[in-house]
């Protein structure tokens, strides 16, 4: 993955134009609420997709997971990067918590083959309605950009503001 400063300094001067309307739309509301913009970019490829929604709408726009918040999946996706993703399994199952990681691993499992490969967690959607209820408090449009991971992670996901008055 490019930089992640360069990358979006690239996202909002190439994407200017299709962020400036949902810019208007943000600056004619009087207060925030779960029905504000948001933006969505697909810079993985080229032209870039550009999805605009809803803060409510996050989580059907990105593919999102339940089970990657649980403390013991978090360990495993750390691990799974150091030695891969079978013999972290089979070291998780073997550990002292094996049979709560079988749990977990068979929801993630489902949940993978029902809804694809996430991008983030329910708990990252969160965070992200959290930041922008803070852009919209400074008259920003708040944006997430889905780019190529790095080494064994499939992409990477960048979350980011843009000044709602410079866009309009």
């Amino acid at each position: 993955m490019t930089d992640p400063t360069t990358l979006v300094s690239t996202l909002i001067t190439e994407l200017k134009g299709e962020l400036s309307q949902l810019a208007r739309e943000l600056k004619n509301r009087a207060e925030w609420d779960l029905s504000c913009p948001v933006v969505v970019v697909d810079a993985r490829q080229n032209p870039r997709r550009v999805v605009a929604t809803t803060v409510r709408g996050i989580t059907g726009v990105i593919t999102t997971s339940r089970t990657i918040d649980h403390p013991l999946m978090r360990v495993f996706l750390v691990r799974h990067k150091e030695i891969g993703a079978e013999a972290a399994v089979n070291e998780f199952l073997a550990g002292p918590d094996g049979e709560e990681f079988a749990e977990v691993w068979d929801a993630y499992v489902v949940e993978r083959d029902e809804r694809g490969l996430a991008c983030w967690s329910h708990d990252d959607a969160a965070k992200f309605a959290t930041k922008s209820k803070n852009s919209f408090d400074r008259r920003e449009l708040a944006c997430v950009a889905i780019a190529e991971g790095e080494g064994n992670e499939d992409v990477s996901v960048l979350t980011f503001s843009v000044d709602a008055n410079w866009l309009s």
